[in-house]
């Protein structure tokens, strides 16, 4: 049987960590490698949320110095902001290097839940969706720009969740925003799911019922 891996962008509580089996038709994918990155700091990261056992070490990259840890198996790098490539590129090859793989087993499928502006609470709702439109362009530019730097070809599978109501990013919102950042196509799973998400402080959560997308990210 065929190893998958997978990276999931902008994590908050591992409790309500993506589910990075989710494929469309309710179907499941078992991933053998998978990738987590959050945009905070580890120490910022634990004060935050609901203390989990974490194998920490310090990774680096020829100049570039990382946090990362090992929680239930799985690769955890901290301090990466999913529009900068070179963030994307330390974090894979983090991964790689702890794996053992190549960074197409990384890259191949890339999750996102509910990506969302920090500070949200200081702007009005136009304002918040236009930053998040921003967000998910410069996620889905940098991440073809890492899979460049990494020598993967082809095409990765942006696989994001979020409602198509959702007041942050209105689905016409979302596929526009990963339109412009090079997503070739974008497709809605006509299945919806439920699922747990937590906000970017850590203070609330909520059982939410979701959508799946695919944007196809095209690899010249």
């Amino acid at each position: 049987m065929e190893n998958h891996g997978a990276l999931t962008v902008a994590e908050g509580n591992h409790l309500y960590k993506t589910d990075v089996s989710l494929a469309f038709g309710g179907s499941k994918i078992q991933k053998n490698y998978v990738l987590r990155t959050t945009l905070d700091q580890m120490s910022v990261w634990k004060a935050k949320y609901v203390k989990t056992n974490v194998s920490p070490f310090e990774a680096q990259i020829k100049t570039v110095v990382k946090e990362a840890g090992i929680i239930d198996k799985e690769v955890w790098v901290y301090g990466i902001d999913s529009t900068k490539s070179s963030d994307i590129v330390a974090a894979v090859q983090i991964a790689c290097n702890w794996y053992k793989v190549g960074a197409d087993k990384i890259l191949n499928d890339v999750y996102v839940k509910n990506l969302n502006a920090e500070h949200e609470s200081s702007m009005g709702s136009q304002a918040l969706v236009n930053a998040n439109k921003k967000l998910y362009a410069g996620t889905c530019t940098a991440l073809i720009e890492a899979a460049r730097q990494l020598n993967v070809k082809g095409s990765l599978n942006l696989w994001v969740i979020s409602s198509i109501v959702n007041e942050k990013i209105p689905q016409e919102s979302l596929y526009e925003s990963l339109s412009s950042g090079g997503a070739t196509s974008v497709e809605l799973d006509p299945n919806p799911h439920s699922l747990l998400s937590g906000s970017n402080d850590g203070k609330r959560k909520a059982l939410i019922k979701t959508n799946l997308h695919l944007a196809k990210l095209s690899i010249k």
